[in-house]
């Protein structure tokens, strides 16, 4: 099971849309995928269909966090739901996980930064469970991609903690190089309970063929974070898909920014082969 955490503490640079195209092109190549949406937004729990997740969900991330949750369910499947989209499941988010932050400042404890990591160490021991396999020899998803809010929240730690990779969408301007720095050292800090985490890179999108955004470019390839090749161009498809409630791959997978997704997804899987 491969876990990445898309973050960036830098509001609209397109986290959400980057895992689910990223979800939806796993999903088309046969892996088995699982979307936690860490967020408060809930941009990705409502692009799958759970519009009003604090009325239709029973157990969302923010329960699942909060150690004080009411009705907090112990039970990692329980956290899962199927969306339409063949292949893909989904950990909602709700608004409380802002109360989950409120809590962690309140009782030392009552938030679990192990949160994440332990839910997916319990599906998967429910897989080997159902398979009647020794631990290790399957797991309960190919792929889980984590959409992390804007900020260092307690959602955000948890996403880390539990991440093989971080994956760091970013436009090419100077507040978001800027951002970097301190999102790098965000990340170190966790790196320092669990040195295996692995910056895979920062992932242009947004990108257009400007004089400043070329130079925010060969700016972020001469900083210390690693960059991925492929970059993702701006194209209003991105909008009209999400209003469609629909990856580019199904939406419009010939646009400019459905084809640029697939060759990322292609270039972080040979990056973590």
């Amino acid at each position: 099971m491969k876990t990445t955490a898309i973050i960036n503490i830098k509001g609209g640079v397109g986290k959400s849309t980057t895992v689910i195209n990223m979800a939806a092109i796993l999903a088309e190549m046969g892996k088995r995928v699982l979307v936690i949406d860490a967020d408060p937004q809930c941009n990705t729990t409502q692009f799958y269909g759970f519009r009003d997740p604090d009325k239709t969900v029973d157990n969302t991330l923010a329960q699942l966090i909060n150690l004080d949750a009411e009705g907090r369910s112990d039970y990692a499947e329980d956290y899962v739901l199927e969306t339409a989209v063949p292949g893909v499941s989904l950990v909602p988010a709700s608004i409380d996980l802002i109360f989950a932050d409120f809590a962690s400042t309140e009782r030392f404890g009552s938030v679990s930064v192990k949160a994440i990591s332990d839910l997916l160490y319990n599906l998967n021991v429910d897989a080997w469970n159902d398979a009647g396999v020794p631990d290790g020899e399957v797991d309960a998803f190919d792929h889980v991609l984590i959409d992390c809010p804007p900020s260092f929240t307690a959602a955000s730690v948890a996403a880390i903690y539990a991440a093989d990779d971080i994956v760091i969408p970013t436009e090419a301007d100077l507040f978001s190089i800027i951002g970097l720095t301190t999102l790098i050292k965000q990340i170190q800090s966790v790196r320092a309970y669990k040195p295996a985490i692995r910056v895979a890179g920062a992932l242009i999108t947004k990108w257009h063929n400007t004089a400043a955004c070329i130079q925010g470019e060969c700016a972020l390839r001469g900083s210390a974070v690693p960059v991925f090749r492929q970059t993702i161009r701006r194209s209003d498809k991105v909008t009209e898909s999400i209003f469609a409630g629909q990856a580019l791959q199904a939406y419009s997978p010939q646009s400019a920014a459905g084809r640029d997704y697939r060759a990322f997804v292609a270039e972080y899987l040979e990056e973590v082969r």
